[in-house]
């Protein structure tokens, strides 16, 4: 029974016109958008970047993030409307802070709460990310 239906496919890839496969794919490549421009027309001149906007103001601020191992408070200073330096402030947690010392120069580098896991250390480190989270919003511009 297989065997037939294996032949009737068959049968019918052979019976299908070639016009219908021609038909169905475009008889030349699509011209690319750099193509149409016409050869004389002037080229524009690239719009200078923006500089971004301010996110913040400046100052020092101070926020404060928890676990179920303490709490965290993180300082976070902006000058220019950029982050120029974070810490840890003050840690309350069952472990030393020393596990994630690596955390305040990521914020900096990084312009953002957003810094890397540390293995052993996940509750201090969301506790750390908290901290600076509620800082940038005591910063943050209208």
């Amino acid at each position: 029974m297989a065997a037939a239906r294996a032949d009737d496919a068959d049968a019918l890839a052979k019976a299908a016109p070639a016009a219908l496969l021609e038909a169905a794919l475009p008889a030349a490549p699509v011209a690319e958008a750099a193509s149409v421009v016409a050869p004389d027309a002037p080229a524009l001149p690239a719009a200078p970047a923006a500089p971004a906007a301010p996110r913040y103001k400046d100052g020092t601020f101070i926020g404060w993030g928890t676990s179920r191992h303490g709490d965290i408070a993180a300082q976070v200073v902006i000058a220019g409307g950029r982050i120029t330096s974070a810490s840890i402030a003050e840690c309350l947690t069952r472990w030393p802070c020393t596990w994630i010392d690596a955390l305040p120069a990521q914020v900096v580098a990084r312009q953002s709460p957003e810094t890397d896991y540390v293995s052993g250390a996940t509750q201090s480190t969301n506790a750390f990310y908290y901290a600076v989270v509620q800082a940038l919003g005591k910063a943050s511009l209208p």
